[in-house]
């Protein structure tokens, strides 16, 4: 029952000035890299957004039939939470994650004290299904 994700493809040591690489998967980039306005590392805590939202939900919160499309609603931070698969806690901690303003978004020590894993239902374990998700719109 722990998940750990990584993604080294851009990592670098020192941030010291922001970044201006377009590079990753469209349904992850961050407002910021999609308007290529320059990125610092809050496009981690977005990315972590989009993850956490398509483990909870079953498909990425940007996602649509063209990147084009997917671009625009990511600029304009526009996505549903669908309630039935998100609790109050889940949907507070996932607009905070994907809050379109780069520097509103939650910060990483804020994330691990968040309600949604100091109080949340944990399970033994996952579903069967939670194991093909990705296959489902990947394809």
């Amino acid at each position: 029952m722990q998940v750990k994700i990584g993604d080294f493809g851009l990592a670098i040591k020192k941030r010291k000035k922001l970044r201006q690489t377009v590079c990753g998967t469209p349904n992850y980039m961050a407002p910021e890299i999609v308007s290529q306005k320059g990125h610092g590392l809050e496009v981690d805590i977005w990315s972590a957004g989009c993850i956490f939202y398509t483990l909870l939900v079953g498909r990425p919160p940007f996602q649509t039939e063209t990147v084009k499309k997917t671009y625009k609603k990511i600029k304009k931070g526009q996505y549903i939470i669908p309630e039935d698969r998100c609790g109050p806690s889940a949907q507070h901690l996932i607009t905070s994650m994907l809050h379109a303003i780069s520097t509103e978004r939650i910060k990483i020590g804020d994330i691990l004290n968040h309600d949604f894993f100091k109080n949340g239902y944990l399970p033994d374990q996952l579903p069967r299904y939670s194991y093909f998700t990705y296959m489902r719109w990947a394809i």
